[in-house]
Order: C-alpha cells, then structure tokens, then sequence
C-alpha cells in the first residue's frame, strides 16, 4: 500500500457525498459524525442510513442533522431477500442522494470509523496523483487497540492479499469496506450496488467491477487520517474476521474446516520443529525451525505495518496463525450449525452439505 498524497494546489474542489450505513452504533457514530462534520473539504453532504437500528442511532444522528445542515438522515427498514443489510444501507443512501452531479464522489464510511479532517482531502489527491476512480483504506487501530491489531490484522491481511491487490492488479481488486472513494461516474457505470446485493465482500466486489469497467483503483495507508474502532475489543475483532472468513469460502464447511486444519499446522510447524530438534538433538530441525518462525515473522511485520497495525508484533506469527486456524474451525462449525449471524441477522441458511445458500440478510 502507498501513502495517502498530498492535495495540489489551484484545483478546483470536487462536491463528495459521505454515505455512513448504521445499525446499531451508538458507542461509535458519534465520533464517526463529528469526524465528517470536521472535513476541511468543501462542498460536502453527509447521508446517514438507519439501518433498522433497535437502539437510539437514529436519534443521535438526528441530534447532528439538527446541528448540521449538510447532514440527511433516512432509514432503510431492513434489507429485503437477496440484499446483505451493509450494502442495502449503503443503497438508499445513494438513492437519498438521487442522480448527482458532475465530478462528484462517493465517500462509503464505516459507522465505527473516525476520520480526521484532512481524511476527503487526502483521499481525492490521492485519487488525482494516481488518476485512480477508487481509492480505499483501512485506517489505523485507535489508542489502547486491543490484541486483534497484533494477531489477528497481520495474518488477515496477508490472507486477503492473496487474492485481491491493493493496486488493482491481482485476480481481484483490493479494497477496504471501512473507507472507500469512488467516483460517482464510474459507480453508476457498474450498476451501483445492485449487482453486488447478496456478495459478501462488497468492496473486493466494487472495485473489481470498477477495475474491470475500466477505472484504475487502490488502497493506501492512512493511519493519520482514520482510525477505526470496528474491530475492537478483542471478541468484536474475532466476530468480525470469522464473518469475512465464512463470506470469502462461501460459507463451505469442508473449505472453512481444511484451511482452520492447514493454518493451525502452518502456524505450529516453527516452534514444533524448534522444541523437537532441540530434545533429539537436531541442529538442521533447529535451524529450519528458526528459519521458518523468522519467515513468518516478516511476513507478519510487513503486513502489520501496511495496516498501522504494531510491527513488533513479528516474533508472535506462530500464535497468530494458530488463532486463524481457531477462527477458521470456529466459522465452520456455526454455519454447520447454522448459527453464522452478523449484527443480529442470520448470514446465510446451512444446508446439510455446508455451504450458505444466498439468503443474506446482515
């Protein structure tokens, strides 16, 4: 990932409207909101979608909406069948906003995010610097993270990453659902959101169909201009990996319980093959013992640095890896179960066989 560019100067403002889907986020959307409403980019309109929210997030996006002209808030009711709920949400507030106008973007942000104010401002020229039509990212862990950012991050990353590339240049495109800037142009070239209505992971989704339109995109750091507080404390980070993992095999239970198997023995072979070597004295198991924990630890250095995440957390790649083989078994066994949900909605209905028949609605 690359940093963030720096905006040119003499150029002509670009209108962004900022769409925050919320269900339930009264313990973050207000730092989200007060995060947007401080953009130093102008002109900016926020659209705030209640997704069937059971507490007061209505209310309290409400509460900015009076105080804030810019801000609109709408509900959705819920997702109707075929549609996941985060990226119904994120539909009305495109259809909130209507037809647009020229040169306008998009700013899709999670409602567990915190922007700093320069966050618009950096991200369109970024999109200008590289002449890209998406720009995502991550954001950085927010003060105190919890072990999630040295455990789990660094090894999701990676796993992501072998498939999709934040330069737009692997099988798929990368991209970060927490923050993404499309160009409206290019959004309603791919046909919005509709087309990705029941796709897990709708952002690998929108911009590999913004790539395959024709547009360029990436993914860059950003750990002074977002925080995010959407995968912690520790339990919410597992949920929220869990989910990514059982979208990414299609909730197949075979698929889901072989990678918990490979990456539980992936992350035990170092320090297995150091204590073995070291009992039968061994020095060449030893030796390929440490070799293969110092792999793993730069591997994991590398993508914990891309994600703002602690780099010296590098020495723990073996538990981390361990933990995703955890949470690998873990997704297979609930959606055996049929027990696999995502904000209080079912992901998907397990068959006997495994796998998750296309009935999201979360």
């Amino acid at each position: 990932m690359s940093e963030p560019a720096h905006p040119a100067d003499n150029v002509a403002p670009a209108p962004v409207t900022v769409i925050v889907p919320a269900r339930n986020e009264v313990p973050v959307l207000d730092y989200c909101l007060q995060g947007v409403r401080s953009q130093d980019h102008e002109p900016l309109r926020m659209i705030v979608v209640d997704d069937a929210s059971t507490d007061a997030t209505a209310e309290l996006a409400q509460r900015h909406a009076h105080d804030d002209p810019r801000i609109t808030v709408t509900s959705s009711g819920g997702p109707p069948p075929g549609w996941n709920g985060k990226t119904h949400a994120m539909h009305v507030g495109v259809q909130a906003r209507g037809a647009g106008e020229p040169g306008e973007w998009l700013l899709f942000l999670d409602a567990d995010t915190e922007p700093a104010p320069q966050l618009v401002t950096r991200l369109l020229a970024t999109a200008t610097e590289l002449d890209a039509d998406l720009v995502s990212t991550p954001g950085g862990p927010p003060p105190g993270a919890s072990l999630v950012w040295w455990l789990l991050m660094p090894p999701g990353t990676q796993l992501i990453c072998e498939n999709a590339a934040p330069d737009g240049r692997s099988r798929k495109a990368f991209a970060i659902g927490h923050c993404i800037l499309v160009r409206r142009a290019y959004f309603d070239k791919v046909g919005g959101w509709t087309p990705l209505a029941a796709v897990g992971n709708e952002d690998v989704a929108l911009a590999t169909a913004v790539r395959d339109a024709g547009g360029r995109t990436r993914t860059v750091r950003s750990v002074d201009t977002l925080t995010s507080h959407g995968m912690d404390p520790f339990g919410r980070g597992w949920v929220s990996f869990r989910k990514s993992f059982s979208v990414g095999t299609q909730g197949s239970v075979p698929l889901l319980t072989g990678a918990g198997v490979a990456h539980l023995a992936f992350g035990l072979t170092p320090p297995v093959a150091l204590i073995a070597g070291s009992r039968s004295r061994q020095p060449w198991l030893v030796v390929a013992g440490l070799v293969a924990w110092g792999a793993q630890g730069l591997a994991h250095t590398r993508a914990a640095q891309a994600m703002g995440a602690p780099a010296r957390s590098g020495p723990a790649a073996p538990v981390s890896w361990v933990l995703v083989g955890g949470l690998f078994l873990d997704a297979a066994h609930r959606v055996r179960r049929g027990a696999m949900q995502w904000k209080g909605r079912p992901l998907g209905t397990v068959g006997r066989g495994g796998g998750v028949r296309r009935q999201h609605r979360g």
